[in-house]
């Protein structure tokens, strides 16, 4: 991936998803906006702490009425080629 693209993110998102209208789980709300970076969720097996290593890199979706924020893995949405998804720990 070499920049990300909000546009492509939402656009691979209603393809995978059918075009079918996400609805908040909090506050039923209908309206969503994204961002214009990704997040970067890291990951690990220890609870003691997280230290810089693998990630799941992910666009995400904010609910326009109550905020709440859902995550969805660009790589699952085709969004990583194979060798980016392999050198962040998928």
């Amino acid at each position: 991936m070499s920049k990300y693209d909000p546009q492509n993110f939402i656009n691979a998102l209603n393809e995978k998803t059918n075009g079918k209208h996400l609805v908040c789980p909090y506050c039923g709300g209908m309206q969503f906006t994204t961002t214009e970076d990704f997040a970067s969720i890291l990951i690990s097996n220890e609870l003691s702490g997280l230290s810089l290593g693998p990630n799941i890199p992910a666009g995400m979706i904010v609910c326009q009425n109550c905020g709440h924020m859902g995550f969805f893995a660009l790589g699952a949405l085709n969004l990583l080629d194979k060798k980016e998804a392999k050198e962040n720990g998928k």
